[in-house]
């Protein structure tokens, strides 16, 4: 070991966060001759890291220790090579696919999108630490937490991204302590400039992983670094999990996924019927209508797409011929029972909101256009979804009698055959129909 470089890494040891320290300056090997010293990065992503942040007080700390050396900075290739067959065996890559471009948002995920963006674009100073995205399966926390890790990963080339299901997690751990090499592992974790982890509900239990996760965070987050997390609960619910772990997962930003509104299942079932996987073309009647149909998650559309996919091949259809009756054929085991009775508040409020209206102007006296069509289309359609009397439904609409009923009806039939009218009318209808 050069004497010189002993005395350089006590200077440096005082002067960097510890951190950095630890991660780019200690890994360094060095040879020191008469009359110059080499420092060998362990690899390139070291040594490009080293140049571009801490040439200056690496020379800075060499030169007050020894002016009279050469320095040089280079890659030990000897290293290099064990030490990415270490991230090999440690790291899980991130999934092609899960990228904001990918992804569709709408009211369901929308304040955790805009966040996502928010973070991605500020990784070295977030204030959001740990993030934790969580809700049932299939809502697409991981594409959004995987889309920080793309995003960040293509902006910033020496920023190092881990990613590591918890059950990974978990084996790391179990196959360290068997190894006796536990502490190569946390280094591992603790080199993340942004550490993500899906299904951290999966910790409870699991006490030698908890001790270890609540050091990795910890250290992560004193040095602050972005953390990400996955749960399919709120973190504070895990059982079976050590006080200071929850302590430390709720100090940050939690948010909940929702399932998808049934805008938001159209537009992802048309972006992955166009994905490469799948590759079917499908208009937006049919989205809408297996939208309507499908309202669990994101996993069930895509599940639903791929069986579409399936029957087409199968049964010699034209691609760009797939009407609703094929769907319904197609689909028959996946499309749920229609609904046998529907409340007539729950007419006026989506066909309101649809013409931008209040629920109190489709009981009004008011003959304004657009509140009149408004009226006579949930006159229909609440005949049509419900087994209300005529009587009943004009009760419902400002006591309007039995013929102004029967003049609603035979308006909105005769006008169905516009094809704005006729859109209208279908839309209103699946969104009554959908979950």
């Amino acid at each position: 070991m050069s004497k010189t470089w002993d005395k350089c890494l006590t200077t440096l040891e005082q002067t960097l966060p510890l951190q950095t320290f630890s991660l780019w300056v200690k890994p360094i090997n060095v040879i020191e001759r008469l009359d110059d010293i080499s420092l060998l990065a362990p690899d390139q992503e070291s040594f490009d890291y080293i140049n571009q942040n801490l040439k200056k007080e690496i020379k800075n700390a060499i030169t007050r220790h020894n002016k009279k050396l050469k320095i040089f900075i280079a890659i030990n290739k000897k290293k290099s090579s064990i030490k990415n067959t270490s991230h090999n065996k440690y790291s899980t890559p991130l999934t092609d696919d899960y990228t904001f471009d990918n992804l569709v948002t709408g009211d369901a995920n929308q304040v955790a999108y805009t966040s996502a963006i928010n973070i991605a674009n500020n990784i070295d100073n977030s204030t959001y630490s740990p993030f934790i995205l969580y809700g049932a399966s299939g809502l697409g926390k991981t594409h959004l937490m995987q889309s920080v890790g793309h995003f960040v990963k293509k902006k910033t080339r020496n920023t190092r991204v881990v990613y590591s299901p918890l059950i990974n997690f978990v084996k790391n751990i179990t196959s360290s302590l068997r190894h006796n090499n536990i502490e190569e592992l946390k280094d591992f974790y603790n080199s993340a400039d942004l550490l993500l982890i899906d299904d951290i509900h999966l910790i409870s239990g699991k006490e030698k992983s908890q001790e270890e996760l609540f050091h990795i965070l910890d250290f992560l987050f004193n040095n602050k670094k972005q953390i990400i997390l996955t749960c399919d609960q709120q973190p504070r619910s895990i059982k079976k999990t050590e006080t200071r772990l929850l302590t430390r997962l709720s100090q940050g930003l939690t948010l909940e996924l929702t399932k998808p509104e049934l805008e938001m299942r159209a537009a992802i079932l048309l972006k992955k019927a166009t994905s490469e996987k799948i590759n079917i073309k499908l208009s937006e009647d049919v989205a809408l209508f297996i939208a309507s149909n499908i309202s669990s998650n994101v996993r069930d559309l895509e599940g639903a797409l791929l069986k579409l996919k399936a029957f087409i091949h199968f049964s010699n259809k034209e691609n760009n011929d797939i009407s609703i009756e094929f769907v319904k054929n197609a689909l028959s085991d996946l499309l749920k029972p229609k609904l046998t009775s529907i409340d007539i508040n729950d007419i006026q409020k989506e066909t309101a909101k649809h013409y931008s209206i209040t629920v109190s102007d489709l009981s009004s006296k008011s003959r304004k256009q657009n509140i009149v069509l408004a009226r006579q289309m949930a006159i229909f359609i609440a005949y049509e979804l419900t087994n209300l009397s005529l009587k009943k439904i004009g009760n419902n609409f400002g006591k309007r009698d039995h013929t102004t009923i029967m003049h609603s009806l035979n308006k909105i039939k005769k006008t169905l055959t516009d094809e704005t009218i006729k859109k209208d009318y279908e839309l209103i209808k699946l969104k009554i129909t959908s979950v």
